[in-house]
């Protein structure tokens, strides 16, 4: 039996809400990314005699239709969050490279990848605000909790064999960032690119199956990562967060949708007198995983601890 794709015409609310908020900001959108999802979806989803409009009644949608989507939705997201800052503090320049680029990742180019690349900044800047984090900054996303300002250097390597060489690169920047004795430091790495998550519908047979699936790819991230723990020694960078996400098609129940997933990797241990940071970075796990469902995993205290923060598979 057809399944509705129940989402679709809120997420043509939220991006017709982004294309508001964009003008009256004073940002164009003519020839963007942002005015081709709005086209496509009043054009080739809403219209229920278009081929892609079928494929997406059968759960078997192109890729055009799942970025004009997923995206979409998150161009709804950055601008009902972003749009509670103040004037002086709003990332401009960023939401205007953020328009550019083409509507499917694997059309991407290093060349043409820049503005996909400052998305996911974005993204899970909204994200974190929808969580309760006040944002501070946007290079690449600043953040305070608790009394400490978390700076959060993004990065969307290209090929797995270039993630060491990215982890190091924003050790390096964070470095130059944390100057005062409430600074901390995290590295957000999206993980899309690298496995190819942007190229194929992941199949499940539950919603379960797919959380699963994420928490595969964030305990395999900590297996790599966790030997910065004794080769960093600046106690100030405390930790990863891993940005998965991908297209989920389920079996039981019948749907479709992305899936936004946030995994904190915990570098900093209570061994090495960071039980403070440890325990905070602990808190900050649960305020996401309040806000985005999800569950914890992992051991109590671990070598380098791991957190499923949280999953959003907005399964339309």
């Amino acid at each position: 039996m057809p399944v509705e794709f129940r989402g679709l015409g809120h997420v043509f609310l939220a991006v017709r809400r982004a294309c508001d908020w964009y003008g009256e900001i004073g940002i164009s959108i003519e020839g963007s990314r942002l005015e081709r999802i709005r086209t496509y979806i009043e054009t080739r989803l809403l219209r229920t005699d278009t081929p892609e409009a079928h494929e997406l009644e059968k759960l078997t949608p192109r890729a055009e239709t799942y970025y004009a989507l997923s995206d979409g939705a998150a161009f709804g997201l950055i601008a009902k969050q972003l749009s509670s800052l103040s004037s002086n503090l709003l990332p401009r320049r960023t939401l205007r490279d953020i328009l550019s680029g083409p509507l499917v990742p694997k059309e991407e180019t290093p060349a043409s990848s820049d503005g996909r690349n400052k998305f996911v900044e974005l993204e899970l800047a909204a994200y974190l605000s929808s969580a309760g984090f006040e944002l501070k900054a946007f290079d690449d996303v600043a953040f305070e909790f608790e009394g400490v300002r978390y700076y959060v250097e993004c990065k969307r390597p290209f090929r797995a064999g270039r993630l060491e060489e990215n982890i190091d690169k924003a050790y390096r920047q964070l470095r130059t960032k944390l100057v005062g004795p409430n600074d901390r430091g995290i590295i957000a790495v999206a993980l899309d690119k690298m496995l190819g998550l942007d190229r194929v519908v992941q199949e499940f047979p539950t919603h379960s199956s797919a959380s699963e699936f994420a928490e595969g790819i964030a305990k395999r991230l900590l297996a790599r990562v966790e030997r910065y723990q004794s080769e960093w020694v600046d106690p100030r960078v405390v930790g990863f967060y891993g940005v998965i996400q991908f297209i989920s098609r389920t079996e039981s129940p019948p749907s479709f949708g992305p899936s936004y997933n946030l995994a904190l990797l915990i570098i900093a241990t209570p061994h090495s007198g960071q039980e403070v940071d440890f325990q905070r970075l602990g808190r900050m796990m649960k305020r996401v995983k309040t806000s985005f469902g999800g569950s914890v995993y992992g051991d109590a205290e671990p070598r380098a601890s791991s957190g499923h923060l949280g999953s959003r598979p907005d399964a339309r």
